[in-house]
């Protein structure tokens, strides 16, 4: 804390105060916890290129399945290796996704209820997941000197439909209803209405059978725009909270911050999928395989993504840092409510046990928003400011 800005150090030490030290270390254990994951997934994505490869196994199973013969059958392939991995990395899921959660304390699940939801968000992402493989496979075979254009339009359609799926996946793990609460609806219609966005309601999703974090977002319904919170955070927060929370995410709405995003996900994701063609190119027939139009060899075609992804996951990470702030700034002219920005970050740290201000090289790797030290900051400016403002 000794390099960082005087006001910066205040808001950090109000906010450690007002957490308490229980939370802090379960906060501190989290994010030992986030980049030992981080690191793990790199490390896994590599030992699994090397059972499949080096043994033979990616070979064997593309000649018993005669997989690069027709289309269905090199989609058999991609679907028996993505379900093998998934199976070989369950240890890792168990322990990141269900362990890691009941030593926070906030699992509420059954062993057999998380695994439950396991099962069913494979059954979809699985399937999903394995699309754009296939695709990109299909299409080294076919122009094999004009791949790029097609390479473009599966990114382009993949992002889509993965967009679109979002709610699906959401409502697959959680239990939605509309909320019966005229009050904080018409407070959220009026404030749809002033950013301009139609008001297509208010749901609830019932998170609290399973996990007391919070969350909230905006998802497409029909012409207009749906509000989805987690029962947890109404509970935590209250109307105003909610008003405040809903002001940020109209923010990214109205900045089509989605749309930017997605577009720089798909352009570093254009380019991770060529650096790969590239390597398989240069594999030549090692070891039996046959290039880029082989999906024998998929395996090195996800090392790779995967390793190139999260060198460029600093990239995107701090654009969106910079979107965050945006949106807050958004937020905070909107409903001038300072204070209860700042509620409500803190209800956030609570539930999601995060600290109020990580390292500066790992916020800068591994997060995707900026410090809630920081926002908090900015929100305390922000009232300074307003109440200089002439009446």
């Amino acid at each position: 804390m000794r390099n960082l800005d005087p006001e910066l150090q205040a808001v950090i030490r109000d906010l450690e105060a007002a957490l308490g030290e229980e939370t802090l270390e379960k906060a501190r254990y989290q994010l030992r916890m986030k980049i030992t994951q981080f690191l793990v997934g790199l490390l896994t994505s590599l030992v699994l290129a090397l059972l499949w490869l080096p043994t033979g196994w990616a070979v064997a199973l593309r000649d018993a399945l005669h997989a690069n013969t027709v289309w269905w059958r090199t989609w058999g392939f991609i679907l028996l290796v993505t379900l093998i991995n998934a199976i070989l990395q369950f240890p890792l899921d168990w322990f990141f996704g269900f362990r890691l959660e009941n030593r926070l304390g906030t699992n509420r699940q059954s062993f057999g209820g998380w695994l439950w939801d396991r099962v069913k968000q494979a059954a979809l992402g699985i399937p999903v997941q394995s699309l754009p493989f296939l695709g990109l496979y299909l299409i080294f075979r076919r122009w094999p000197d004009r791949w790029f254009l097609g390479l473009v339009g599966i990114v382009v359609v993949f992002l889509g439909v993965f967009y679109l799926l979002q709610p699906v996946f959401l409502r697959m793990q959680y239990k939605a209803e509309r909320l019966d609460d005229p009050e904080l609806t018409e407070r959220l219609r009026w404030l749809f209405a002033k950013a301009g966005v139609p008001f297509a309601g208010l749901s609830v999703i019932k998170a609290s059978e399973k996990t007391s974090r919070g969350n909230a977002a905006l998802v497409p319904r029909g012409a207009g725009t749906e509000v989805v919170i987690f029962d947890t955070l109404i509970e935590e927060v209250g109307p105003e909270g909610v008003e405040g929370t809903i002001a940020h995410e109209l923010g990214h709405k109205v900045h089509r911050d989605m749309l930017r995003l997605m577009s720089l996900m798909g352009a570093l994701l254009i380019a991770a999928f060529g650096v790969g063609y590239f390597v398989l190119q240069s594999l030549g027939t090692w070891d039996g395989l046959q290039g880029p139009i082989d999906v024998a060899t998929l395996p090195l075609l996800e090392l790779t993504v995967a390793w190139l992804g999260a060198a460029l996951q600093v990239l995107i990470n701090a654009y969106s840092r910079r979107r965050e702030i945006a949106a807050d700034r958004f937020a905070l002219e909107m409903t001038q409510q300072p204070d209860v920005f700042e509620r409500v970050m803190v209800a956030l740290l609570r539930q999601n046990k995060h600290l109020p201000q990580p390292p500066a090289w790992i916020e800068a790797l591994l997060y995707n928003h900026p410090s809630p030290a920081r926002r908090v900051l900015m929100a305390r400016q922000f009232g300074k400011a307003l109440s200089a403002r002439p009446a």
